[in-house]
């Protein structure tokens, strides 16, 4: 490939990026909003509230939710331990089930992971959306 090609090429991922980070960005803000919404209403946390915090629990978060198409199960945060832990709900035995645990401590170090845009676009959005309203 010739390199005119390979620069109008370049151009044209250039030319795209800033709709698809405008797509994105509109995604994350909607994820947002919908959970700033769902915990201001309660919805799926009311067992939640009413069940850890009991006392030495008070740094424990309980989110009952979907963990399959049609099961449900219980989502623990642990903020003090930094710990996540999911149980699934077996309806047949009455019981829950581990399904997964881990260490957070490491994962919410990361400034990004596996992310688009990455955080360094969203910066520059942000910087120029100040120097647009600052004109």
């Amino acid at each position: 490939m010739g390199w005119e090609v390979q620069v109008a090429m370049a151009s044209r991922r250039e030319n795209a990026r800033p709709a698809d980070t405008a797509k994105w960005l509109i995604v994350i803000l909607l994820s947002v909003i919908a959970t700033c919404l769902l915990i201001e209403v309660g919805f799926g946390t009311s067992a939640a509230r009413a069940d850890v915090m009991a006392e030495g629990a008070d740094h424990v978060i309980a989110v009952a939710g979907k963990v399959g198409s049609d099961s449900y199960g219980l989502y623990l945060l642990d903020l003090k331990n930094r710990t996540i832990t999911v149980y699934q709900y077996v309806s047949g035995k009455r019981t829950l089930r581990l399904m997964a645990g881990r260490n957070i401590s490491f994962d919410v170090q990361l400034d990004e992971y596996n992310t688009e845009p990455p955080p360094s676009e969203i910066k520059k959005l942000v910087q120029q959306h100040k120097r647009l309203g600052d004109g």
